[in-house]
């Protein structure tokens, strides 16, 4: 039952770095969208690829924090964890996707 419990709560918090990575990542794309008129040039720019940068500390903090988990549990856990090709591939998806976001931001 203990097991079960930390790793529910190892998901969660792993979803929830995920969740908070998205929320900066739209912020940086949605400010560069729709503040153009009010904060126009580098200020917004660098507004923008701060918050994407922030998004992509969060997809490495999820990624970090559920190997170190995996690492800590081992082998012996009788509850399924989460693929690892999931709980890797889908943090560096969105790295990469944050980083040609920040890319395009930067060239237009």
């Amino acid at each position: 039952m203990a097991e079960d419990r930390t790793i529910l709560a190892a998901e969660r918090t792993y979803a929830s770095w995920l969740r908070t990575g998205l929320s900066f990542l739209v912020v940086g794309l949605a400010a560069q969208r729709f503040l153009r008129e009010v904060l126009p040039g580098s200020p917004l720019l660098i507004i923008s690829l701060a918050m994407i940068l922030c998004a992509v500390v969060c997809f490495g903090s999820a990624a970090w924090r559920d190997a170190e988990v995996r690492k800590r549990l081992g082998a012996r856990t009788e509850v399924r964890l989460l693929p690892r090709v999931i709980a890797a591939g889908l943090p560096l998806f969105l790295i990469i996707s944050s980083a040609v976001s920040a890319a395009f931001l930067a060239t237009h």
